[in-house]
């Protein structure tokens, strides 16, 4: 999938948490804009597909991946 394809407008999107949330998370579904939740929305949402992945059987993201996902949201975060 490449960026221009992702649903959301995505800053920096060379950065690595970026690309991770348009090839991983847009693979299923549209992808959020950071900015579209805080930082405790994006943690539930997060903490929610994370189960969802466990219960369906499905691989998660890795720890380099997760960790890429954490840093560019935090980073990007809407503030309410």
């Amino acid at each position: 999938m490449s960026l221009a394809a992702c649903s959301a407008d995505l800053p920096d999107r060379g950065n690595p948490g970026a690309i991770v949330l348009a090839q991983r998370c847009g693979g299923c579904h549209r992808v959020y804009a950071p900015s579209s939740m805080t930082i405790e929305m994006w943690k539930f949402q997060i903490g929610r597909m994370h189960a969802l992945f466990d219960q369906r059987g499905i691989p998660w993201l890795s720890p380099d991946e997760e960790q890429a996902v954490m840093a560019y949201i935090t980073k990007y975060a809407g503030s309410q």
